[in-house]
């Protein structure tokens, strides 16, 4: 088993759930992009344990969802039955996940760090086929500023991406949000920086 899912497995054992259970802001916008409907596909990658898909299912998507963790999944599960919706979720790897759908939205929100190197180009191009036509996605990445000091809860298999290396990826596309933010974030206890790059774009062609 890799460290980081040994320390996901660990962060999500307990029954409080680690990064809460309120739905991210940015799910708002991609709605506003996208409008809801049982015929609607969504692709959680890396959901965590859950608080985004579930959020989408209760808007009326029919929602799929995956996670390095076991207990993430089984949370993600939980509190969709909680919620009283139904979602499809199941443990994978950002690195090797295959499907044969397509979706309307795509997001992921603080994984794709994860993907080794090797793979970065072959999943975009994944992306390219499995999303719908005038399908949205929806990424963002923490990149490297030297003027930071790297997070204390940094994973060894996470890896800092270049200031807009993201954005090469995806420049036949429309963007509808294209920015780069440095906050601060207390996950783990401890105050510390971040900087991210963020997209939204849709595929037109």
């Amino acid at each position: 088993m890799s460290s980081i899912r040994t320390n996901y497995e660990r962060w999500y054992e307990g029954d409080g759930y680690y990064w809460g259970t309120e739905p991210a802001k940015f799910l708002d916008e991609l709605i506003a992009l996208c409008s809801p409907s049982g015929d609607k596909k969504v692709l959680d990658i890396g959901c965590g344990e859950g608080k985004d898909a579930v959020y989408m299912a209760a808007k009326g998507y029919a929602v799929t969802a995956f996670d390095l963790t076991e207990n993430g999944i089984r949370k993600t599960l939980l509190l969709a039955r909680d919620r009283g919706v139904d979602i499809k979720a199941y443990v994978d790897d950002i690195n090797t996940f295959e499907t044969d759908d397509q979706f309307d939205i795509i997001y992921s929100s603080g994984t794709i760090q994860y993907l080794f190197e090797e793979n970065k180009k072959p999943f975009f191009d994944k992306l390219e086929r499995i999303t719908k036509k005038n399908g949205i996605v929806f990424f963002n990445v923490f990149v490297d500023k030297p003027f930071l000091e790297l997070p204390p809860d940094w994973d060894k298999e996470e890896k800092m991406w270049k200031p807009g290396e993201l954005f090469s990826y995806l420049t036949a596309w429309k963007f509808h949000r294209i920015d780069e933010t440095i906050f601060e974030d207390d996950s783990n206890g401890i105050p510390h920086y971040h900087c991210m790059d963020t997209i939204i774009c849709e595929k037109l062609i």
